[in-house]
């Protein structure tokens, strides 16, 4: 993991194209749901306090 941090570090590799699916927190259920139907390679949740 510290390889790929440095890679985004350095410009060499980009995170943003990789992220299939970005949702808050109050969506967790529905990002489990695709991740078991095999629709949600990389998700993010996100968290606001």
């Amino acid at each position: 993991m510290p390889k790929i941090v440095d890679w985004y570090m350095q410009g060499k590799i980009q995170i943003g194209p990789m992220v299939t699916h970005v949702m808050p927190l109050a969506e967790i259920n529905n990002a489990f749901e695709l991740m078991k139907r095999g629709e949600s390679g990389r998700g993010v949740v996100t968290f606001q306090a």
